[in-house]
């Protein structure tokens, strides 16, 4: 329980890797001098553990921007020093999903949009302020953007602006690019992306050992 304890509370939890000979990997949050520290972490001892964590490790760097935590060896934080805890744990997922060599860095704030049929964007307003555009020529543009930002302010615990239904923003008022970028395809399926929380609701109790929600 010592070793448990240590690692801090588990937030997420990828049950079976098939990258990785189907071993757990948990994401854990620690707090130290009042800022969240997150740590990647399997109880596993096969021999490919460790070039798997630091490849989940880079892809979190990559898809959520986070950096090193100062002086936590092994543990990443979001500059901004906020949580983005919701976020975070599907941008953990979504990087689980992938072998190491097919993670890459980080996605495009332009995608395709099948339903709207035209290119959607994210556009960057400084101080944490997302602005989603389509083309004027785009005749289902304007229901897919509020469709879009809809989307993000779920996933990303973020604000819809009550004056302009295509701005969204986080409350830290700190960019978080890579963020948008990584979850901008789950934006536009919102519903799905719901779905699949609820199917996977009871995947936390897969882990061992030891329970992580009173650690």
């Amino acid at each position: 329980m010592g070793q448990t304890r240590d690692l801090g509370r588990r937030i997420e939890l990828h049950s079976m890797d098939p990258h990785c000979q189907d071993i757990s990997l948990g994401l854990y949050r620690q707090i130290h001098q009042g800022r969240s520290g997150y740590l990647v972490h399997s109880y596993s001892g096969v021999g490919a553990v460790e070039g798997r964590l630091s490849a989940i490790r880079e892809g979190l760097a990559a898809h959520a921007g986070m950096v090193p935590m100062e002086g936590q060896p092994g543990l990443l934080e979001f500059p901004c020093g906020n949580d983005h805890e919701k976020a975070l744990r599907r941008t953990f997922l979504e990087v689980c999903k992938h072998a190491d060599d097919e993670i890459g860095g980080a996605l495009p704030l332009v995608r395709h949009d099948k339903k709207g049929e035209c290119e959607l964007t994210v556009n960057s307003e400084g101080n944490g302020r997302y602005r989603i555009t389509a083309p004027e020529s785009s005749e289902n543009g304007a229901r897919r953007i509020r469709a879009v930002a809809r989307g993000f302010a779920k996933l990303c615990e973020m604000n819809v602006d009550e004056t302009d239904e295509a701005v969204v923003s986080f409350a830290c008022q700190t960019e978080h690019n890579s963020l948008m970028g990584s979850l901008f395809f789950r934006a536009q399926n919102v519903r799905s992306a719901m779905q699949e929380d609820e199917l996977s609701a009871g995947r936390g109790v897969l882990a061992a050992p030891g329970s992580q929600d009173d650690s």
